[in-house]
């Protein structure tokens, strides 16, 4: 391999062209450009962590699933509070199963849907060949694109890539 520049030759006892960018040492005065503020680091996406969900990392969630109730699904909570309370009232008054299934029944249509009051409510794409208005089935009762077992993705923290407790899907 020659080093020549511009006519310089370092095997004829002329100058070494200098080095620049990432081959640069940290001696070298054209270090690189995060090193001179140029430029700045990036990390490589961590779209393959096992942890990555929509662009969030999920990983303090799979470590400690419900710790952290600020990432709880609003939606589902207060669909979940409407039926304990509603449960709690049944019982009260002593109602049979047929009866307090048949209120609830009627009650769930007053109150909005689940996803109603949610700005980021986001139902997933239907695929052609399903009828009647929804894929799934009654475990799908909150089709929000962004839940993920009672959390909503979008609260947890965004993942800025690959990082140190990155893991292979």
């Amino acid at each position: 391999m020659t080093f020549e520049k511009q006519g310089e030759n370092p095997g004829k006892g002329e100058k070494v062209p200098r080095r620049t960018g990432a081959a640069a040492g940290p001696d070298d005065s054209g270090g690189s450009p995060a090193a001179s503020g140029r430029g700045r680091l990036m990390r490589l996406p961590g779209i393959n962590c096992r942890f990555h969900e929509g662009g969030h990392c999920a990983v303090d969630e799979t470590m400690n699933p419900g710790l952290n109730e600020d990432w709880r699904c609003g939606e589902e909570q207060r669909i979940v509070r409407a039926y304990d309370h509603f449960l709690e009232q049944a019982e009260t008054f002593d109602l049979s199963s047929e009866q307090a299934t048949a209120l609830w029944e009627r009650r769930l249509a007053t109150i909005p849907p689940p996803g109603g009051l949610c700005a980021d409510y986001t139902p997933p794409a239907r695929c052609p060949s399903c009828t009647g208005g929804g894929c799934g089935d009654d475990a799908d009762w909150l089709d929000c694109t962004h839940f993920r077992e009672g959390v909503c993705v979008l609260l947890l923290p965004r993942c800025d890539g690959i990082c140190e407790r990155f893991q292979g899907a």
